[in-house]
């Protein structure tokens, strides 16, 4: 028997097994590619001959694989008695996909967590990561101190994939956000601006301008009671300006020409005055 099984050694995968086997417990991996499971292999960390194996091996099972229906399948293909495990799935589910999971483990005897982790590998395998989990409050409590000895663990709540879309309504801005940084990078380098101001300007306004938007929307929850600070019209505007210069130094305009859209059929609507944080309630954003 070892500590916990981790389905699936590719990136995340590979860091939660050696990070697990740093904070010492004992590691049972399985992978399709199984030459990727062995270059785990050491004394804290064995390979699983299969997922049945893997599931039978620990008394929690971390699935770290590319999506939520492989995740599912690999557990009902598996078809073993899992009384008394948990299993752990990293993949994003919707509520509706993690509450079909739980029912799946729940006939074979197990409870299921959702493990949604907004971390790279590179800090999940130093012991940093950061782990968002929803499910079986008891499965929970049972296995949570492998989680924070890994990282920084929260429990959301027991509802099945909370911790999914906990994530997502956080993190959603974040890609975008990333691009737009990249691309203002490029433009500071074709522009002989300098990164270091770049990079002291961007941490020095970011931090200031995100903390006054949630607190705003948070005090004041009906847009149409929000003092106007700049409109839809004006972002609409400052929208088009921009595409019109990122074609000009050859960068991808598209995620302003999504925001473009989004003002634009708003103003169009007639809410061309309100303040812009009224957007999510004009229909071409639901």
């Amino acid at each position: 028997m070892t500590d916990v099984s981790v389905i699936g050694t590719g990136v995340m995968g590979s860091a939660l097994a050696e990070a697990l086997a740093t904070a010492g417990a004992q590691v049972t991996v399985w992978n399709r590619t199984r030459q990727k499971a062995e270059a785990l292999s050491g004394p804290r960390v064995r390979v699983a001959e299969s997922v049945a194996e893997a599931l039978t091996l620990s008394p929690l099972t971390i699935v770290s694989v590319s999506n939520h229906d492989l995740a599912r399948a690999l557990v009902e293909e598996a078809d073993e008695d899992l009384t008394g495990k948990t299993v752990a799935s990293t993949s994003f589910a919707t509520p509706e996909q993690a509450r079909a999971l739980a029912a799946v483990l729940s006939s074979a005897g197990a409870w299921y967590l959702d493990v949604s982790i907004p971390a790279y590998p590179s800090e999940v395998r130093a012991r940093a990561g950061v782990f968002l989990i929803s499910g079986e409050r008891r499965a929970w409590e049972a296995h949570r101190h492998w989680f924070e000895q890994i990282g920084q663990a929260t429990y959301v709540d027991d509802t099945p994939g909370a911790a999914h879309i906990s994530e997502m309504a956080v993190v959603l801005a974040y890609l975008p956000m990333a691009v737009g940084l990249l691309q203002g990078m490029r433009i500071c380098q074709d522009n002989d601006i300098s990164l270091k101001w770049f990079r002291e300007f961007t941490l020095q306004l970011y931090p200031r301008h995100i903390r006054s938007l949630l607190d705003r929307v948070i005090a004041t929850p009906d847009p149409a009671e929000r003092d106007v600070e700049a409109s839809i019209d004006t972002w609409a505007i400052g929208a088009a300006e921009y595409i019109t210069y990122l074609r000009e130094q050859g960068l991808d305009p598209g995620l302003y020409e999504a925001l473009h859209h989004l003002f634009r059929a708003a103003s169009e609507a007639g809410q061309g005055d309100a303040d812009w944080t009224s957007i999510t309630e004009h229909g071409a954003t639901r």
